[in-house]
């Protein structure tokens, strides 16, 4: 009988960890294991060493540009984590410091592009798709990645739009 109680609140321990915690340590009593938790885990390819901060439009981008968020939701309450404009400058924020990235005009296919802007800084790199166009406006989606000179990087999903 104490075994099977001693098993059972062994059970419920093991049961009441914190979520989103992760058990590295797999141990074993009796019969009773844990398993790792591998759901959160996160491996160095896939950890983010920098934040990305939302920031509104800097004064030198009027007119034509791109703007990015990392969700539909941020997108429409706009919290952008990326803006260019149309090939002069992009900017992105981190560190509470606004970037700005000289840019080169190149040819941009709005189907399925792929852009890479870089400075002494920062590398910034975009992959997307149209997924919609309106009158003067099109929609995309896609990943985009930001490395710091120091090794730092984030990836991040993409959602937003370019237009005039």
């Amino acid at each position: 009988m104490k075994k099977i109680i001693l098993l059972g609140t062994l059970m419920l321990l093991a049961s009441c960890k914190k979520e989103g915690s992760i058990t590295n340590k797999v141990t074993s009593t009796d019969s009773v294991s844990l398993q790792q938790d591998s759901l959160n885990l996160q491996t160095p390819e896939t950890l983010n060493t920098l934040t990305l901060e939302s920031f509104g439009f800097p004064a030198e981008v009027n007119g034509c540009s791109c703007y990015f968020s990392a969700s539909k939701e941020d997108f429409d309450k706009e919290k952008y984590i990326y803006i260019d404009d149309y090939g002069n400058n992009a900017y992105v924020k981190t560190g509470g410091k606004l970037l700005k990235i000289e840019m080169k005009e190149g040819d941009f296919d709005p189907e399925n592009f792929s852009k890479t802007i870089k400075n002494e800084e920062v590398t910034i790199n975009i992959t997307g798709k149209k997924v919609k166009e309106l009158e003067e406006v099109m929609m995309f989606e896609g990943m985009m990645t930001v490395e710091m000179k120091n090794g730092d990087k984030t990836t991040t999903p993409i959602y937003g739009e370019c237009g005039c």
